[in-house]
């Protein structure tokens, strides 16, 4: 039992012996308590002096980590005031007077750095993209010195490369072969920046055609001229082969209309010779005929007049584009009015309503009026009732006038809406209506020439209504 406890037992009790039995667990107790306490105050007394031993030695090299800073700090500053200026007389100035001094410029230096990294990644960021374009991109300052230039400029440039900057571009590449022609182009860019050039580009064992875009900028008070070359050999073989096939086109136009002239006025004869004949055989023979005689050759007559139409027909459409093309300003109501005295249809048998002011145009006369002649004239031919109507009008589209022409006739199936402005296609047979097949092929072809559309809307039995676009 502890010695302190068995003092204070016998001072007070008397001694152990005396000690009533049922305290005994109680001492026992308080016995264990002052043990544990003695060694716990033992285990703290040993942790307080390790740790005043490691707070000395702490102290210690704190000590010599401040002390060393502050030498460190010194040599800072003074580097820091001896790199920031030097006054006139030669002495140096005092820009940093204690350590907060310092260490805000390291945090400045810091900040700055961070910053530069920053802009030299953008840096190599941009460069990598200029270098991925196809096109050769070159800088050079006024004096024709090669500043940059992406890697397709420097495969361009046989055996030039980057270490060269700074060197003239003269005889290095093919687009820049002497100093006038340097001058040449600096001059021309005073006038018109940027310049656009067609040159030969010699590179890689054989020469192709580029196009230059140059440029000059300036940049704090200094000129630069900025060139992007670009192959164009594709292009150029592709107008090659654009214009051998325009050639070609214009040349079978040409031998497409002789043929359509010579074959037209070959025909036109022999018709004429069945036509004269016809006329002969009528006057000569009529009174002898029969009634089915006659009727052949009132038929004879009709097939020789739909020829001689045809052929004319066939003459206008191939003309379509290559002739009458004189455009000038032409009112559509002048043009309308013309018409209508040309077709001269009788009063009581046709009306015609003009819902709107009809525009002002440039445009070809004739080819406008072959346009309102043939609706209208298909519209009276085609008419069902006692009294042909016709109902124009007009409306805005933007670069184009929108006209419309509709009629109260017997109306077109949707089935053959398309049909009708296929050559010598006729929804009717010919004997019943004379016609050729051509005229909404003619005016079809005049109207997309003009960059317009045509198109119906129509229903059977509920008339017609034609729709067309003219630029305006």
């Amino acid at each position: 039992m502890n010695r302190l406890l068995q003092r204070q037992i016998k001072r007070h009790l008397g001694g152990i012996e005396k000690v009533p039995e049922s305290m005994i667990p109680f001492l026992e107790a308080i016995d264990r308590s002052y043990t544990h306490y003695e060694d716990d105050r033992l285990l703290l007394e040993r942790s307080m002096d390790i740790s005043s031993n490691e707070l000395e030695t702490t102290n210690t090299q704190l000590s010599e980590e401040t002390n060393k800073q502050a030498k460190i700090l010194e040599r800072l500053k003074v580097s820091l005031n001896t790199l920031l200026s030097v006054d006139n007389s030669g002495s140096e100035a005092n820009f940093i007077n204690d350590e907060d001094d310092v260490l805000k410029v390291i945090d400045f230096i810091e900040i700055q750095s961070k910053h530069i990294k920053q802009v030299e990644e953008e840096i190599l960021r941009v460069q990598h993209f200029i270098n991925q374009s196809n096109d050769a991109i070159q800088v050079m300052d006024s004096n024709g010195n090669l500043i940059f230039a992406n890697n397709n400029a420097l495969n361009w440039m046989d055996g030039y490369k980057s270490a060269n900057y700074g060197s003239k571009i003269f005889g290095k590449d093919s687009k820049f072969k002497s100093q006038k022609e340097w001058s040449e182009i600096l001059d021309r860019l005073k006038h018109k920046n940027p310049l656009i050039l067609e040159k030969s580009q010699e590179a890689m064992h054989h020469t192709f055609p580029v196009e230059m875009s140059i440029k000059q900028v300036k940049l704090q008070d200094e000129d630069f001229v900025i060139c992007v070359a670009r192959d164009i050999s594709s292009r150029k073989d592709a107008e090659k082969i654009q214009k051998e096939l325009i050639e070609g086109l214009n040349k079978s136009n040409e031998e497409l209309e002789n043929f359509a002239y010579i074959v037209s006025h070959d025909l036109k004869a022999p018709i004429r010779g069945i036509g004269s004949l016809t006329a002969w055989l009528k006057d000569d023979y009529g009174d002898v005929l029969d009634d089915e005689g006659k009727n052949l050759l009132h038929l004879m007559e009709k097939r020789v007049l739909r020829m001689q139409q045809l052929i004319e027909g066939i003459l206008q459409y191939s003309r379509i584009g290559r002739i009458d093309k004189e455009e000038k300003e032409i009112d559509i109501n002048e043009v309308l009015d013309e018409v209508i005295d040309t077709i001269a249809p009788p009063k009581e048998t046709f009306e015609i309503n003009v819902l709107s002011t009809l525009p002002k145009m440039i445009n070809s006369e004739i080819r406008v009026s072959q346009i309102f002649q043939n609706i209208i004239s298909n519209a009276i031919k085609y008419s069902d009732k006692e009294k042909c109507i016709v109902t124009i009008d007009v409306s805005d589209a933007d670069r184009f006038w929108q006209f419309s022409i509709e009629d109260n006739g017997p109306g077109i199936k949707p089935a053959y809406h398309d049909k009708i402005f296929k050559i010598f296609q006729t929804l009717q047979a010919r004997d019943t209506f004379e016609s050729t097949g051509i005229g909404l092929s003619i005016i079809k072809k005049i109207i997309e020439q003009n960059d317009g559309k045509i198109w119906l809307e129509s229903e059977e039995g509920k008339g017609c209504k034609f729709f067309f676009t003219l630029p305006k």
